[in-house]
């Protein structure tokens, strides 16, 4: 996008402010150093014995098992706290090669995560041992939240990587490889005011990655049940697939974020289980987390599980989207008070097109 990161403070930002060809400036804050490193987080919750009830629930475990895909072929991107590459259900799953990490917060070389919400989504996009929806596809991963906070330049950087993958310490102008772009991302973050973002601060790098035909994936939020709560970007945008969350009783959840957008927008597309659902963390473990964050990473396992199905799906994203939202499966949106969907516009502003359907979505696209 047409736009650079400066180091300034309030002499430099007013400066820069009253330039002609400068639009606006955003503030992108970087954390204070604690007075001694956090602790990593970790799970205690036992290693599940099989598909837990989120994989069932959506049948992607019916997709390995009668479809025989797993993903293959197919690299998922995540922006997140970082992922634990050395946990087992993902260590396998890693791309590697030169260009598939990036860290702008903390220069790390290769992948790593103290917070566990980057790996937890990371588990349940492709982590193997049950807990991933697309347990055969490959992982590249970039740190865009550094204690689970971020800023506008952080996320840009991300997804610039997720573009154009370069080494490290690269120029990613002369040096990225758009031939090594992940095909789908995953993205369960938003970007408030309170980080530095307005509502148009990621929409031209969301748009580039529409152009290379990159499925982006992202969290609706966790600010439901209110009506117009999807306004962190990228969820907003209408050419993000955007996913609410759905308990183990196919309901809405209470946090999940209800549309319409603040432009009229319907939001969410889809929804998925977002609730008491199981995936890895950091050091070997798991555990159980509840948001949309975990509802956003199946979604694009689902995606991954259909482009491996059929390559010629790869980079047709309104044919991906469409079979995405034709196989959904409905969902009840009135039997509770905190879903009444008249207060929102209507249903599809509380569910979208209804619950992803693995199986049925991998079936549709193989036909």
């Amino acid at each position: 996008m047409n736009a650079i990161e400066v180091a300034g403070g309030p002499a430099v930002r007013a400066w820069l402010s009253s330039r002609p060809e400068v639009a606006r400036v955003l503030v992108s804050q970087r954390l204070r150093p604690l007075p001694a490193p956090a602790d990593s987080a970790t799970g205690s919750a036992p290693a599940p014995s099989g598909p837990p009830w989120h994989i069932t629930m959506i049948g992607a475990d019916r997709v390995w098992s009668e479809l025989g895909v797993t993903g293959a072929g197919v690299t998922v991107g995540s922006s997140d706290s970082g992922v634990d590459g050395r946990h087992p259900a993902l260590a396998q799953g890693f791309r590697g090669g030169d260009d598939s990490w990036f860290d702008p917060w903390n220069g790390t070389g290769a992948p790593t995560d103290r917070g566990g919400h980057g790996t937890h989504t990371m588990g349940s996009a492709v982590g193997r041992d049950g807990i991933g929806v697309a347990p055969g596809a490959q992982w590249v991963g970039c740190v865009n939240l550094d204690r689970n906070l971020g800023n506008p330049a952080a996320y840009l950087d991300c997804l610039q990587f997720m573009l154009a993958p370069f080494p490290p310490g690269g120029d990613p102008f002369r040096q990225g490889r758009p031939a090594r772009a992940p095909e789908i991302l995953t993205n369960s973050w938003g970007c408030p005011p309170i980080e530095g973002c307005d509502p148009r601060a990621l929409q031209p790098a969301t748009a580039a990655l529409e152009a290379a035909g990159i499925l982006v994936v992202a969290a609706a939020g966790n600010t439901g049940p209110f009506c117009g709560s999807v306004q962190d970007p990228p969820a907003p945008y209408p050419d993000v697939l955007t996913v609410g969350a759905v308990d183990d009783r196919r309901r809405v959840t209470a946090f999940s974020s209800r549309g319409p957008t603040a432009t009229g927008t319907t939001k969410p597309d889809l929804m998925a289980p977002g609730a008491e659902v199981i995936s890895a963390m950091p050091g070997g473990g798991y555990a159980v987390l509840d948001g949309t964050s975990m509802a956003t990473p199946q979604v694009a396992g689902v995606a991954a599980l259909m482009w491996s199905a059929n390559p010629e799906l790869v980079g047709d994203l309104d044919r991906t989207r469409r079979i995405l939202r034709e196989t959904a499966e409905p969902i009840e949106t009135s039997d509770s008070p905190r879903n009444r969907s008249d207060e929102c516009g209507g249903p599809a502003n509380l569910v979208g097109a209804g619950l992803v359907d693995a199986y049925a979505a991998v079936s549709a696209a193989r036909g």
